[in-house]
């Protein structure tokens, strides 16, 4: 792939900050069925940006977590779209939620943009490369404090990890998985562990923690396979995953076993 899908992303990330931002606090969430929040501004984004990718790639397919039905299932190229990870702190007035765009190639994830508008952060990762508002990442391993590791997580795994056990490790959580795998990109973070989830909330984060060596493990110290989540009819992720750099995840599981 090359960086032909830019000008239209950042002309998405444009009037995604306008339209958000002039949202933020400004609307409630409401339940889904599956128990996950919703606003207005996740179906609106939703639709622009599923109508966007459409005309743009045609002969692609694309996913989103507000389409009750997605365009091109079984094509090769898959656009997989949330328009508002962390709907739950974006209604509370935090500022860690985005849009999250991903692109994949059957399972394997290609490229990914993420734009956090209250933080002023644009993730993109194309061509194999990974940038930071427009500088890039560095591969190399994250600066860490000698005697602290940082983990983010959620409270909703409150009753299937013992966090208790976890010593040594300082846990954090912000109310967005793709917040979360910017930050492990960034080097913010050492690990994190990620609830059962859909696709939506990994996809456009993936590319960057997988080319930097990090990996996704269950919590049984199974490899995550992404394909099973792709056949899967409600694209669920079943279980907890642990992701980082392998010693940072094997740490977390010798802590766990």
């Amino acid at each position: 792939m090359t960086a032909a899908h830019l000008p239209l992303i950042r002309e998405l990330f444009r009037h995604y900050d306008e339209t958000a931002l002039r949202y933020f606090g400004t609307l409630a969430a409401e339940a889904k069925a599956d128990g996950t929040a919703v606003t207005r501004l996740d179906r609106e984004i939703s639709a622009r940006v599923v109508q966007a990718l459409k005309r743009h790639t045609p002969a692609y397919g694309v996913i989103s977590e507000e389409e009750a039905q997605s365009y091109l299932p079984e094509a090769a190229w898959q656009w997989v779209i949330d328009p508002l990870d962390g709907t739950a702190a974006f209604a509370r007035g935090y500022p860690a939620w985005g849009l999250g765009i991903g692109l994949m190639h059957g399972s394997d994830t290609v490229e990914g943009y993420l734009r956090f508008p209250v933080l002023n952060e644009t993730f993109c990762f194309v061509d194999g490369v990974g940038t930071l508002n427009g500088k890039p990442l560095s591969l190399e391993t994250p600066v860490s404090f000698p005697d602290t590791h940082n983990v983010l997580t959620t409270s909703s795994l409150h009753d299937e990890i013992p966090y208790d056990r976890l010593a040594g490790i300082k846990l954090r959580a912000f109310g967005s998985n793709l917040y979360h795998l910017a930050c492990l990109a960034a080097g913010r973070a050492d690990a994190m562990i990620c609830p059962p989830a859909y696709l939506w909330d990994v996809a456009a984060g993936l590319p960057f923690t997988r080319a930097l060596g990090m990996v996704e493990v269950e919590l049984d110290g199974t490899p995550f396979v992404l394909e099973r989540v792709l056949r899967h009819p409600l694209y669920r992720i079943e279980r907890p995953l642990f992701i980082g750099r392998p010693a940072e995840v094997e740490r977390l599981l010798a802590c766990l076993r």
